[in-house]
């Protein structure tokens, strides 16, 4: 295979080669009859040159030499495919700026909130332990006759007795612990699954600014909890931010993949992982017992979550919204050009502009809509859609992937692998921090090489090794006990694990959910996705522990299972969205409309020197029959002109062969 054809096999397009599809009436128009006499003056100039020189006959005057142009429609993904020549583009400060401010109001909270509780959860258990004592320590005096009273009143009578019930027992505070954290899962999926509706009610922008409002409400509640001596404050805190992580989840790459260029997609999508991961090992960091991990200082760790959310308040509302969601939501076309033109730094942008329109166009030029335009998708008419079942599976089924995947068990697992390695108590805190960085610097690789290598890649050859060390961390933790030196061989496989999650299943789930819809069903397949994720965050959280204690050392053979036919699923099911526009991606599961289109068509071009015999045709004869033969299915007036000028420029060709034979 070729160079050439192995890049355009990878989506990958020549940023300095010509487009070849124009929409009707956007580049020349058919030739005249008028136009035949230009034509033939060109055919005359070159009949002169006959033997010298290469001879270039166009019979479009508004088109390169040797080139034409002809009438016919195409499908919108072969029409994007064409565009993508002038849709490719670099980094600016503009777009960068303005997925920051997303990324560190959404994803980076996200990220935090994930992480916040782990450093102090002895701190929060011991908390609620004390709190739930004291009540019960306080409880009302029983009074023989029936009566309540104080305990001043047990002075006065004899026969009372105080009743001073016992501390509230370890599994108490283990199931209060195991709602705080449910509640908060609980949250995200409410908000994930309203994430959709508010996108496509407000608009991208917007949904950010109100979303912001549950992060200040449950930072305050939760940080006054203990203040107030009450842990279902900070119960319904920790749910009130679950609500605002869930919409973040749904909204951040929404909003960054509708910003950025085709051929930047995927750095943005993986950009979004970059930020939850920042916000787990910044959490990590705070956390520390040399910071605000104390008994004192520990509610401040929920307080500092509005400090991202206030930064994003104060600055989104100078900033565009998507200029996808202005164009084909609200038809907005002045905004969406006016969002182009600030995040792109550039003022041409008729090229994104040319994609957003012949996104929803169809073969009446765009005045009819196909069924997926930008009229509001309910839920039920995206699962009833026949030919969106498929990318809505794909989508659903790569976030069950990401959560069974073994990833949270490997967390869970860590600090008793650490333990056993002999890293002291107080150490393992920054041994959680060094995964957590690892974490990091993972998806730092990844950003730059997800448009490059592709997310397919990305995703098959990490799991892969992921089935691998699976297996190899079922050895070693059930022979450490007798070898003790396997205990490091497990530090190794979480290292390793972290590794190949961060590049493949951390970032490229939700980032090909947004990619696989186009902007009438993306909102709502998102929040479908999403709901899916964070069901089975609770179903890991609920049963992990329970399944822990039935399998012991042996757990991650289930994940092993798993993982095997999660790769089988991503080898057959799930398609490359590398450097592709919306359009070309969700063309793989349902076709689009036509649109008409002028195709600029070069032909080839005959010499006379080389050709000049009885059984070839004449150079300039051959073009333009050609020409002719070429342009006139279409039924246009430039196959009747070509035709005569090809009549015409035969027979200058015999006059001049004749005279040419009578001089020799």
């Amino acid at each position: 295979m070729s160079e050439v054809q192995e890049k355009k096999k990878d989506g990958d397009t020549d940023s300095h080669s010509e487009r070849r599809l124009y929409r009707h009436g956007s580049h020349g128009s058919s030739l005249h009859v008028g136009d035949e006499a230009m034509a033939l003056g060109s055919v005359k100039g070159s009949v002169g040159a006959i033997g010298t020189s290469k001879s270039n006959i166009s019979i479009r005057s508004r088109t390169p030499s040797g080139k034409s142009i002809r009438s016919r429609t195409a499908t919108r993904a072969e029409y994007h495919d064409d565009l993508k020549k002038e849709l490719k583009q670099g980094f600016t400060f503009h777009l960068l700026f303005l997925s920051f401010i997303i990324m560190i109001g959404n994803s980076f909270i996200f990220g935090y909130n994930i992480g916040v509780l782990n450093q102090p959860v002895m701190l929060i258990r011991q908390f609620y332990n004390a709190t739930y004592t004291d009540r019960q320590s306080t409880s009302a005096v029983v009074l023989t006759n029936g009566s309540i009273g104080n305990e001043s009143d047990a002075s006065l009578n004899s026969s009372s007795s105080t009743e001073v019930k016992p501390p509230v027992d370890e599994y108490m505070i283990m199931f209060l612990w195991s709602l705080t954290t449910t509640l908060f899962v609980i949250g995200g999926m409410i908000g994930a699954y309203v994430a959709g509706y508010l996108a496509d009610r407000v608009g991208r922008k917007r949904a950010c600014l109100v979303n912001c409002i549950p992060c200040f409400a449950g930072a305050i509640i939760s940080t006054v909890s203990v203040a107030a001596n009450s842990p279902e404050l900070l119960m319904f805190g920790r749910f009130i931010t679950g609500l605002n992580c869930g919409v973040a989840t749904q909204l951040a790459p929404m909003y960054l993949l509708e910003i950025s260029p085709y051929n930047l997609k995927g750095a943005f999508g993986t950009a979004n992982q970059l930020f939850i991961t920042i916000g787990i090992f910044v959490s990590s960091i705070w956390g520390l017992r040399e910071i605000l991990g104390t008994q004192s200082s520990w509610p401040y760790l929920l307080l500092l979550n509005c400090v991202p959310s206030f930064v994003c308040l104060v600055v989104l509302p100078f900033l565009p919204d998507s200029p996808r969601y202005l164009m084909l939501s609200r038809k907005d076309r002045d905004g969406a050009e006016k969002a182009l033109k600030f995040i792109r730094q550039q003022s041409d942008v008729a090229a994104d502009m040319e994609e957003m329109e012949t996104e929803l166009s169809d073969n009446s030029g765009g005045q009819k809509k196909t069924e997926d335009a930008d009229e509001s998708y309910t839920m039920m008419r995206l699962l009833r859609t026949k030919d969106l079942r498929m990318p809505l599976f794909v989508a659903i089924f790569l976030q069950v992937i990401q959560q069974l995947s073994g990833i949270n068990a490997i967390f869970f697992y860590s600090t008793g692998i650490y333990k056993n390695a002999g890293v002291p108590e107080y150490a393992i805190q920054y041994a959680v921090i060094v995964t957590n960085a690892i974490n990091v610097i993972m998806t730092i690789v990844a950003v730059p090489i997800m448009d490059k290598a592709g997310r397919r890649p990305l995703l098959l050859y990490p799991m892969i090794v992921m089935v691998f060390i699976l297996a190899l961390i079922t050895v070693a933790l059930s022979l450490q006990a007798k070898l003790a030196w396997m205990s490091y061989i497990s530090i190794g496989c979480v290292i390793a694990y972290v590794i190949c999650f961060a590049i493949g299943l951390g970032p490229i789930p939700m980032m090909i959910t947004a990619e696989l819809f186009r902007q009438g069903p993306r909102p709502r397949a998102m929040s479908l996705a999403g709901l899916a994720n964070w069901f089975f965050t609770a179903v890991v959280a609920i049963s992990f522990e329970l399944i822990q204690a039935l399998t012991k050392e042996y757990t991650f053979i289930i994940f092993l299972v798993l993982m095997i036919g999660f790769t089988a699923f991503v080898f057959f099911k799930v398609p490359e969205t590398r450097n592709k526009t919306f359009e070309e991606i969700a063309s793989v599961f349902q076709p689009g409309g036509e649109i008409e289109v002028e195709e600029v068509v070069e032909f080839p071009i005959y010499t006379g020197a080389d050709q000049m015999d009885e059984e070839t045709d004449f150079s300039v004869g051959a073009n333009a029959r050609l020409m002719a033969d070429y342009d006139q299915p279409n039924g246009n007036l430039a196959g009747k002109a070509a035709e005569d000028v090809s009549v015409k420029v035969v027979d200058e060709e015999k006059r001049a062969l004749k005279n040419s034979t009578e001089n020799v």
